[in-house]
């Protein structure tokens, strides 16, 4: 595993685009209990059980990635302060290896997860009004560089 993983996921950086909001803010609008749905966050069959629930790893990720902090060890260090770990629903900050868990469990239904935030945020009235276009399936000249670029216009 990348310890960006995530970096260059699109889904991450368009939810971010559309809440255009800090995340501790961002988190009291928005439930993430709908997480422990999924299974690959369910507990270990050896009857192991999570040191910290999906809904404050997910808050902590999204306030790490809001700050472009990626990578296992960058952010568990950013989950060490105070005012983070508080405000993401921590008891405790995550150990290193829970961040890795949930990083490692968190690949598999990304897609699911940010297009789940995406629906809540509209629902919520949390995103800006903007229409944007897929380029591909604007006809344009083969020369124009522009031409790659997703085109987006505000609504007034």
């Amino acid at each position: 595993m990348s310890p960006a993983t995530l970096q260059d996921d699109s889904s991450v950086e368009t939810f971010f685009n559309v809440v255009e909001t800090e995340t501790l803010a961002l988190f009291e609008h928005l439930s993430f209990e709908f997480l422990e749905e999924f299974d690959v966050f369910a507990p270990a069959e050896t009857g192991r059980t999570r040191d910290h629930e999906p809904p404050e790893m997910m808050r902590g990720f999204l306030h790490c990635y809001y700050k472009d902090i990626y990578g296992i060890r960058p952010v568990e260090r950013e989950l060490q302060n105070a005012v983070v770990w508080l405000s993401c629903g921590f008891d405790r900050p995550p150990s290193r290896d829970a961040v890795d868990r949930f990083l490692t469990d968190l690949e598999h239904v990304v897609d699911e997860i940010f297009g789940h935030l995406v629906e809540q945020a509209a629902r919520r009235g949390l995103l800006e009004l903007t229409y944007c276009i897929d380029s591909t399936d604007v006809r344009t000249m083969p020369a124009d560089q522009d031409a790659s670029k997703l085109l987006c216009c505000s609504v007034e």
